[in-house]
């Protein structure tokens, strides 16, 4: 390779990360905007005033808001597939869920799951887009749902004993469907008039006692037929 080439190539590395820098900007800007404003109240130019980047780099990144948040909507996916990379019991995922919506969760919970939270209540109430059924970030993030909701079940059945796995194989996937209904019961109280102070790791914890004395009850019907 010549030294003009070497250059050439060294100057779009240098533009190419330049843009990536800019994109993340834009895309943390857009996280806090959202977590505090909904999506509705974020702006294309509250991003770019938050950013610190001018309007136009804004746009040149993401032609539209809708366009903007789907691929916010991607970064959070990613940073919670990052999270949920190994097995996890349901205390775990219960205080991350209940006890990290008030910041109680010593594991620190982060913006990225708070705005997937978030993002359910907004696609259940047509906040996303105001528009109908076919709005691209409400079929994003249902999209998501749908494959985080796979990881769950996956990642539970794992930190199950295998033989309550094997006798009730849809174990996994029942107390998935009930860890997330706790969770997005708890997201929507704290999020709701009722001011009530509340110990979300407290409750966090009665969560997990509730649901683990499930397990333990399917674990005593699994060793009963074995005997």
């Amino acid at each position: 390779m010549t030294r003009g080439a070497r250059r050439s190539e060294g100057t779009r590395g240098t533009r190419q990360a330049r843009s990536d820098k800019s994109r993340e900007q834009i895309l943390l800007a857009a996280l806090d905007l959202a977590l505090e404003h909904g999506y509705q109240g974020t702006t294309m130019a509250a991003v770019s005033a938050s950013s610190g980047l001018p309007i136009g780099s804004v746009y040149w990144h993401f032609k539209s808001k809708e366009q903007l948040f789907v691929a916010l909507l991607e970064h959070c996916y990613t940073a919670w597939m990052e999270l949920h990379s190994g097995p996890e019991g349901l205390r775990r995922k219960l205080s991350r869920g209940i006890a990290g919506l008030s910041g109680a969760d010593p594991e620190h919970y982060t913006k990225e799951e708070a705005l997937l939270k978030a993002a359910a209540v907004w696609a259940l109430s047509r906040q996303l887009g105001g528009l109908g059924e076919d709005n691209e970030v409400r079929a994003a993030y249902l999209r998501m749902r749908v494959e985080m909701f796979k990881v769950d079940v996956e990642r539970i059945t794992e930190s199950l004993p295998a033989d309550v796995v094997e006798r009730f194989p849809d174990l996994p996937a029942k107390l998935t469907v009930l860890s997330l209904a706790l969770t997005d019961g708890f997201y929507v109280h704290a999020n709701s008039d009722v001011h009530l102070e509340l110990d979300f790791a407290e409750y966090a914890d009665m969560a997990a006692r509730a649901l683990e004395g499930l397990v333990d009850d399917y674990a005593r019907r699994a060793a009963g037929e074995r005997t």
